[in-house]
């Protein structure tokens, strides 16, 4: 099996029929495309078989992503024999010249940083190198959440990733924070990011409901199961509590001098106290909010609402006995 992806297939398929002068039949595209696999030498009728319908279902799932993309593949019927159909992309699909500001440039750069995984590390770079090197240089913003990757790893995001776009089902184990540990089958629909925090938002097979995971969460290795195009997401996807319709609550953060700046930038000053600096804080997701304080090692802690504060002190002593041992 070719070890392609299905972003480079598909990429290397809308180049090959933007070239063609005339059309490309399947056979031909099968021949010429890398990342379709070739009938291997002797194989029997029955291998045959499997393999023409493993191909015709990669072309079709390829063919209706690029259409969905908005690129204009046409359908060319010969006009002599009507049922040889051949495919061919009208227009032009260069890329238009990039405009980058520093803004861009610096959301590009976060980017680049969350992928640096060893699946990923190397294309990240060498595109960011060739996009920002027209980009006229300056000072540059800062972010909040710069120097920060994938919470679960990048393997395992590249494959929640994968299956998402494939719309294959997907099979990990989970450490809830409401009940045991246990393993998870899940539709996967989209991916979210809050306060730096990343959630799979899907369909719970075992459950027979939508749920969302933190992908911090994950244990071990996500594994695809099951077939391409097995499901079909909604339309609307719920974020539950993850939506930012989700009702506004205020806490306040308190936080050392020079630290917790996405804080400072969002919050409203509130006063000091005992050498802290305080802010007013709005937010959605209380467990986002948790995470973003712990994670600041010390630097800040929770004034109210009381229920906060206290969650925020049982998770970092929880996570100080798993660290003793």
């Amino acid at each position: 099996m070719s070890e392609t992806s299905a972003e480079q297939r598909r990429l290397n398929l809308m180049i090959a029929l933007s070239a063609t002068r005339h059309r490309l039949t399947r056979e031909q595209i099968r021949d010429r495309v890398e990342g379709y696999d070739a009938v291997p030498a002797g194989a029997t009728a029955q291998e045959r078989q499997r393999a023409d319908a493993s191909f015709q279902r990669m072309f079709e799932r390829d063919k209706d992503e690029l259409r969905r993309m908005g690129i204009p593949l046409r359908t060319i019927t010969d006009p002599t024999h009507q049922n040889d159909l051949g495919y061919r992309i009208d227009g032009d699909m260069a890329m238009p010249e990039l405009d980058l500001s520093l803004q861009d440039a610096a959301v590009l750069a976060l980017a680049v940083e969350y992928w640096s995984g060893r699946s990923m590390a190397a294309d990240a770079r060498q595109g960011y190198a060739k996009l920002i090197s027209s980009v006229a240089h300056g000072q540059g913003p800062r972010l909040p959440y710069g120097g920060m990757s994938t919470t679960v790893g990048v393997e395992a995001t590249a494959t929640l990733s994968e299956a998402i776009t494939e719309r294959q089902s997907v099979r990990f184990e989970y450490a809830s924070a409401s009940s045991d540990t246990r393993v998870r089958t899940v539709q996967p629909w989209t991916i979210v990011m809050r306060a730096g925090l990343e959630y799979l938002v899907g369909w719970d097979v075992d459950a027979e409901d939508s749920r969302v995971f933190r992908l911090g969460r994950i244990l071990g290795t996500v594994r695809l199961v099951g077939e391409p195009e097995a499901f079909e997401r909604p339309a609307t996807v719920s974020l539950g509590s993850l939506a930012d319709e989700a009702e506004v609550s205020t806490a306040v953060v308190a936080v050392r001098p020079e630290a917790g700046h996405a804080v400072r930038r969002r919050g409203r000053p509130a006063g000091a106290r005992d050498g802290w600096e305080l802010f007013e804080v709005d937010y959605r997701h209380a467990d986002v909010l948790r995470s973003e304080v712990l994670s600041m090692n010390g630097a800040a802690r929770i004034v109210s609402p009381e229920s906060l504060a206290t969650s925020v002190i049982e998770h970092a002593r929880a996570a100080l006995e798993v660290a003793r041992g």
